[in-house]
């Protein structure tokens, strides 16, 4: 019961911490041929590798999936909305630094 309450008081501090990271450019944006799904089945488990707090939400318009630390908030968030051709998948982070390439590059692999 601690870890569901746990897990949707995440869920709802990320949707929250979320908002100024899309204002900003994205660090990576891609078009996909896959569905919304298939993309978050794809990514969500390679961004849980590397941080465990990983969580998606589905959208009106596809998926968001969001990692967060304990005093930072979000450290990534990838936003993956349903296009005409498939998906477009856009990743935030809040700095772009070398330290991030992990999170970009799972976005890749995915495409």
């Amino acid at each position: 019961m601690r870890k569901t309450i746990a897990a949707l008081v995440l869920i709802a501090l990320t949707g929250c911490t979320t908002s100024g990271l899309e204002k900003d450019q994205p660090a990576y944006s891609g078009q996909s041929a896959k569905t919304p799904q298939q993309l978050v089945r794809c990514l969500a488990p390679k961004w849980q590798d590397f941080n465990s707090s990983t969580s998606s939400v589905e959208t009106e318009t596809g998926y968001k999936i969001a990692a967060s630390a304990m005093y930072t908030g979000t450290v990534a968030l990838a936003i993956i909305d349903e296009s005409s051709a498939g998906s477009t998948v856009r990743v935030f982070l809040p700095m772009d630094w070398a330290g991030t390439q992990g999170w970009k590059d799972a976005a890749k692999t995915c495409i």
